[in-house]
């Protein structure tokens, strides 16, 4: 009769108790892997595959770090343009009335009229440059992949007295000289700010191309992370109909090796 006399221990039983046990396990991960989506969840899953896994994830976080650095960055150096413009429109405008004062039909009076307008706009672009314009542009900056730059202007202000952006004052009441030279001092000025806004542009287009590289780095990083760590919901699907059907199948075994040595009892009995 072999095992199956032997009732102090049932060797059959414990085989399918084993089995059990192993199944239970296997399902135990398969539900794991189904519940959170992936087949590395700890170190004990796959060490090398943990390992790997979480130096992608840090090296990922890094790279979404940089773009929202730089997206801020594109940020600050967007608003500084915008109040660049404003300069820009407004010595556009002084520029406009210093040449209308530069005829001969502009009587002394009107000169003082038109004087008096572009002391307002000077003051009104000595407002925006020492409060709205960030000093960094023209101290130096570092920003993603920009490395201690600055703009070129030679921006000086002095909000008291007089715009000073080229280091000349504005006069359209005196000579014809100083008309021309005041005017040649605005065109000046108006270069500078151009110049500013379009290192600024540049600057901004460079940091929009560094962004869209490392959003391609962080799609490559995020496919190698989900290759390794990602589970095939499908594929643990199936695993998991399997288990769920062997467990059945190996409790069933375990009753049936519980009650066999039950039959000894007949030759007991006889």
């Amino acid at each position: 009769m072999g095992d199956l006399a032997r009732v102090n221990t049932n060797i059959a039983a414990l085989n399918a108790f084993q089995t059990l046990t192993s199944i239970n396990n296997r399902l135990v991960k398969a539900q794991e892997h189904i519940s959170t989506g992936k087949v590395v969840n700890r170190a004990s899953d796959s060490p090398s595959d943990y390992y790997i896994s979480r130096m992608l994830e840090k090296d990922i976080n890094a790279v979404q770090r940089k773009n929202d650095n730089i997206e801020r960055g594109i940020n600050f150096l967007q608003t500084n343009d915008s109040r660049l413009a404003q300069v820009a429109n407004i010595l556009i405008e002084m520029s406009d009335l210093a040449n209308q004062a530069n005829s001969i039909a502009v009587t002394s009076a009107e000169k003082q009229a038109i004087q008096q307008d572009i002391d307002q706009l000077r003051f009104e672009v000595e407002a925006i440059l020492q409060s709205g314009v960030s000093a960094k542009l023209y101290t130096g900056f570092t920003l993603g992949g920009l490395q201690n730059v600055s703009l070129t202007g030679n921006l000086t202000i002095n909000a008291l007295s007089s715009l000073t952006i080229n280091g000349t004052n504005l006069n359209v009441t005196g000579s014809q000289t100083t008309l021309e030279t005041t005017i040649s001092n605005i065109d000046k000025a108006l270069d500078v700010i151009l110049r500013d806004e379009e290192r600024i542009g540049s600057f901004i287009r460079r940091l929009e191309v560094e962004f869209e590289v490392n959003d391609v780095e962080a799609l490559n990083l995020k496919a190698s992370l989900s290759s390794i760590q990602d589970a095939d919901l499908a594929e643990e699907q199936l695993e998991l109909t399997k288990l769920t059907i062997l467990q059945q199948a190996a409790l069933a075994m375990l009753a049936q090796s519980n009650s066999a040595p039950q039959a000894i009892l007949m030759l007991i009995g006889g």
